[in-house]
């Protein structure tokens, strides 16, 4: 039997580590991203935002992170983000912040604030230009790169980089991406060793109760739509902004090239609106979009307009099916 479910789909992702019935999947994601020194693995974990299937309506896409809090005090803030968002650093920082400074009450001092860590699974890349799939960002001062603070921590986990295979994997941290990646198209009468064990036993039957119960599927694949949904008008909104800068550019260009009265000129002036970001503009957002390395901009300007128009339309038709 195939699991059909994707867990980075937010109601199931939430599902996963949001209840109190599974503490110990909870723990084991927390362990496995900060991979703590033997004998200090984080023995509870309290929920201070619970499962609740009512968060799950159509008709809002709000992000379903988890929010916890450790026996030593420590905050956590885990979320899976399906979503690319130009935003998205802004919005953990800001949201991680708030987190932290919401520890104190009245009559209370700085000595009791405890360690606020955010966790980001992405299923997209923020920073294609470095191979590592998690990154760890901390207040560094920049020259000697001393911390100022450990209170503040973020953590990025950007699952199109990692690209183990079962017989590769190594690490807890391994086993959680993988099952992230591919639990959707497991067979649940043969699943690789690692997964038969405890936390990971756990996730899979969870994962499996949902396409058992009617309800619960209705509102996975009610939340999955949503997402897509978003997705795709995000997209969309995207092209067409680049088909209207694409057009602008090329006029721009033209005209410059026309109001010199020479060759010279017309090709300085289609070639200068072409890389103002028309085609080239248009060809490097595709490929983010599309998790892809960016093509160097002095790479494209040296392909002549209907190389790159066919480039661009090329991609544009990967993301439209994708």
């Amino acid at each position: 039997m195939i699991l059909d479910i994707d867990p980075k789909v937010d109601y199931a992702f939430k599902k996963l580590i949001g209840r109190e019935e599974n503490e110990a999947i909870l723990r084991f994601v927390l362990d496995a991203v900060l991979n703590p020194a033997p004998g200090h693995l984080t023995k509870s974990v309290h929920l201070l935002n619970p499962f609740n299937a009512k968060d799950t309506s159509e008709d809002k896409l709000s992000i379903l992170d988890v929010k916890a809090r450790d026996e030593s005090g420590w905050q956590f803030n885990v979320e899976m983000q399906m979503i690319g968002r130009a935003t998205y650093e802004k919005r953990i920082v800001y949201y991680s912040s708030k987190f932290h400074q919401q520890q104190l009450h009245e009559g209370q001092d700085y000595l009791e604030l405890r360690p606020t860590i955010s966790i980001s699974f992405l299923d997209h890349m923020l920073f294609p230009d470095i191979a590592d799939y998690h990154l760890r960002f901390c207040l560094l001062e920049e020259k000697h790169h001393i911390p100022l603070t450990r209170d503040i921590e973020f953590h990025i986990l950007e699952l199109p980089k990692f690209t183990k295979t079962v017989e590769e994997l190594e690490t807890d941290l391994d086993i959680w991406l993988y099952f992230l990646r591919h639990a959707e198209k497991m067979d649940i009468d043969n699943l690789p060793e690692v997964f038969r064990r405890s936390p990971m036993k756990r996730a899979v039957e969870e994962l499996k109760s949902m396409t058992q119960n009617e309800l619960e599927r209705e509102r996975y694949e009610s939340r999955r739509k949503a997402q897509l949904d978003y997705n795709t008008d995000i997209k969309a909104a995207r092209i067409a902004g680049l088909m209207e800068g694409e057009a602008k550019g090329e006029a721009k260009g033209e005209a410059k090239g026309e109001a010199k009265g020479e060759a010279k000129g017309r090709v300085e002036g289609r070639v200068e609106g072409r890389v103002e970001g028309v085609k080239i503009g248009m060809i490097q957002t595709l490929e983010r979009i599309l998790n892809r390395p960016e093509t160097p901009t002095e790479q494209l300007a040296s392909f002549s307009l209907d190389e790159l128009t066919r480039i661009a339309d090329d991609l544009q038709r990967q993301v439209l099916t994708r």
